[in-house]
């Protein structure tokens, strides 16, 4: 029995451009045998070198959360933290193990993965995940690792004893991030910033990955939580554009990894989610572009999303790889043909846990849509927070300028609908009402009618767009369009040419 889900025809339909399964496994076993084939004519005991392999397979694996459930998942502290959030904390050891497995089943040429490996930073996690990614190196397969904004020096590193208050246990610091994971990037890096965690590997000859740390913890100690927010420094930037300068020289393939976003993966992400985006990533996404690397891996919104952004003087492909602990849990397969330039993207999902071994996909929709519109115990939810402030914040700032009690009641009537169009941007291909797979499991409870969420959202649509100029209405359509009208490429499965213009 496989963890990974390939069953659900409405997800994994065949897209412009994309692949399916199968057409997947053929190419990527095709293209090891072209390169073992190639190998081979070098022979033994001749002075002729094996010719750079033709392909690179690899896989991608982000915002892992990883926490040890020993620390204690059932205490009041503990189900508060997982209560306002869309994080399947206590989940996460169990969602680690099912991608694992799968990815070591498939034997890709390395593995990527773009930060928040742990729940908190805390020093504990990082060395089980270290361990688990270990298992994938005792199988040959490389693991290239880079910080989230939640694994270093986190005030916010707890364990959860069982009937008692939360402990702080110890976090880890820069030097214990390099220390830990010096098997997954570090330890056999070609060049390493002086002024961060950034470094460059070369995990098949030829191909260059340029890992990017763009997480801002320098200043998480003093602070209740770590910065969510990212950033590029001047420094670090003179640094890559350094090392695009060697691999052009070189010869070599550059992609990139890091974990905010280069360039925003829906309209309003800079206006409502800016701190999911590097510092002044318009600029800071072109700079790096035109100097080469035309490829990225990104991770932290937890949406499955591919954009593309033409500069005319080159062309930016940011794939974002959602969360594992976050519905649909989903990680990456990639084909890439260092030759023809053509890189080929399969999406899997993890369909079942060994405690939730024929109701994972329910649980973790219904899971995703509580994080997000609240349970209905206390939790606001993430759109209600999110809404109050724009809702309420005068016109000149962005908002709709009114008052509390007429906010709430137009927050209570479009939550739900907020939330639908959240889960279908977080599976990605979202095409608005029609992508109804993305919650289709989920049922609203009290105070809203007892009916599929899908309806309900419906429902709430068809009225906002039946009297589009009342500005409530409006304003709701401009933020539920901003978010569920995806731009090409494809999200799920798509082939792309990260490094040429066309």
């Amino acid at each position: 029995m496989s963890h990974n889900d390939d069953t659900n025809d409405e997800l994994e339909k065949p897209v412009s451009r994309g692949i399916n399964r199968r057409e997947f496994i053929k190419i990527t076993v095709a293209g090891v045998g072209a390169v073992t084939a190639t190998m081979a004519l070098g022979g033994c005991g001749s002075d002729s070198q094996p010719a750079a392999p033709t392909s690179a397979n690899f896989a991608v694996m982000s915002d892992l959360h990883y926490y040890d459930p020993t620390l204690g998942t059932k205490s009041a502290d503990f189900l508060e933290y997982v209560a306002g959030d869309r994080k399947m904390i206590a989940e996460s050891q169990e969602l680690l193990n099912a991608a694992v497995a799968d990815i070591m089943a498939r034997k890709p040429d390395f593995v990527l993965v773009p930060g928040d490996l742990t729940k908190d930073g805390e020093k504990q996690n990082h060395q089980q995940v270290a361990a688990k990614l270990g298992e994938l190196r005792s199988k040959g397969i490389k693991v290239y690792v880079i910080p989230g904004n939640h694994d270093i020096k986190n005030p916010a590193s707890y364990q959860y004893p069982d009937n008692a208050t939360k402990l702080k246990i110890p976090n880890i610091q820069p030097a214990d991030f390099k220390s830990i994971y010096s098997d997954c990037g570090y330890g056999a890096a070609l060049a390493q910033d002086p002024a961060s965690l950034s470094y460059v590997a070369e995990p098949v000859p030829g191909l260059w990955v340029i890992a990017i740390d763009s997480c801002k913890y320098a200043n998480n100690d003093n602070l209740p939580a770590p910065e969510t927010g990212g950033a590029i420094t001047d420094a670090t930037l003179a640094w890559i554009k350094t090392q695009l300068a060697a691999a052009k020289q070189q010869g070599k393939t550059v992609i990139g990894m890091l974990h905010h976003g280069l360039w925003k993966h829906f309209s309003l992400q800079d206006t409502l989610f800016a701190e999911y985006l590097v510092d002044d990533w318009q600029t800071r996404s072109k700079t790096l572009s035109d100097a080469g690397l035309t490829v990225v891996f990104t991770g932290h919104f937890h949406a499955n999303d591919v954009v593309r952004n033409d500069f005319t003087s080159s062309v930016l492909h940011d794939i974002e790889t959602g969360s594992l602990v976050t519905a649909p849990s989903p990680y990456r397969f990639v084909q890439f043909d260092l030759v023809k330039q053509a890189m080929t993207i399969y999406t899997s999902r993890v369909s079942w846990t060994t405690n939730h071994l024929s109701d994972f996909v329910s649980f973790s929709q219904n899971f995703l849509y509580a994080g997000l519109a609240g349970d209905g115990s206390g939790n606001p939810g993430l759109v209600p927070q999110m809404l109050t402030p724009l809702l309420t914040a005068p016109p000149a700032y962005g908002g709709l300028g009114l008052d509390p009690t007429t906010a709430g009641q137009l927050v209570g009537q479009i939550t739900p609908l907020i939330s639908y169009a959240m889960m279908s941007h977080y599976y990605g291909d979202e095409n608005g009402l029609a992508n109804a797979s993305c919650a289709s499991q989920v049922v609203l409870k009290a105070p809203y009618p007892p009916y599929p969420l899908a309806a309900y959202a419906s429902s709430a649509w068809g009225t906002a767009l039946a009297n589009p100029t009342d500005p409530a209405n409006a304003y709701l359509i401009t933020v539920v369009n901003g978010v569920w009208i995806d731009t090409a490429p494809p999200d799920n499965n798509v082939t792309i040419t990260p490094n040429r213009a066309a």
